[in-house]
């Protein structure tokens, strides 16, 4: 069994709280959607429209639009934390050991982190062709993606709340992640935002609570 000593390294860290960097970063604004259904709909996190259909076809007629602090989330305009608005995913993934790991952040794209000769480990991004999603249980580009597009409000890894958070992945629990501070920079300025490393067990052993079991 193995023990991971990282509570005491992020005791004190953890006492002054810090955005997951899915919602710290402010880099992009996403662009229009395509409805799926009908209602209102959100067709940007300012605009919110009226998706109505024809048969097979969806139109769009325009209801308003949402005035800052508050965003366009679920058809509604509400200060609510959005991170595909409030920031888009753009921190190099690091690797921590060989494996394959979905992106926290867009449900299409997964990471292939290998080591070379000298043992230095070296991420290597991938996309799923269009209108698919990584499925972590399987590590294939098996999941159908409605109208192409990730379900908004659903990553690929939950959000940091706390440095030191932990807890293996619903779909494939030898693989696990861990909230730690990273430093960015926002209009110009350091900020410390919480980043979700991700690794996984050897020999298909599952992580619960900081550990490594062995399979019952």
């Amino acid at each position: 069994m193995k023990y991971f000593a990282i509570v005491l390294i992020f005791g004190v860290a953890a006492s002054k709280k810090h955005l997951d960097y899915r919602l710290a970063l402010n880099l992009t604004v996403e662009p229009a959607k395509n409805c799926t259904d009908v209602g209102p709909f959100c067709e940007t996190c300012s605009s919110l429209v009226a998706c109505m259909q024809q048969g097979d076809v969806f139109t769009k007629a325009k209801i308003g639009m949402c005035s800052p602090p508050e965003k366009c989330v679920q058809g509604v305009c509400t200060e609510d934390p959005e991170p595909f608005c409030d920031g888009i995913a753009s921190l190099p993934f690091v690797c921590s050991t060989v494996g394959i790991f979905p992106d926290p952040f867009y449900c299409n794209k997964f990471v292939l982190c290998v080591a070379d000769s000298q043992g230095n480990m070296k991420p290597y991004l991938n996309q799923c062709d269009e209108g698919y999603g990584y499925d972590v249980a399987t590590d294939m580009c098996s999941i159908k993606l409605v109208n192409k597009d990730c379900t908004p409000g659903i990553y690929p890894v939950p959000l940091c709340k706390e440095a030191g958070q932990s807890a293996a992945l619903v779909k494939k629990p030898s693989v696990y992640y861990l909230c730690q501070q990273r430093q960015v920079k926002i209009d110009a300025k350091e900020t410390t935002v919480l980043y979700p490393m991700l690794a996984e067990c050897p020999h298909g052993e599952t992580y619960d609570n900081y550990a490594c079991k062995p399979k019952k």
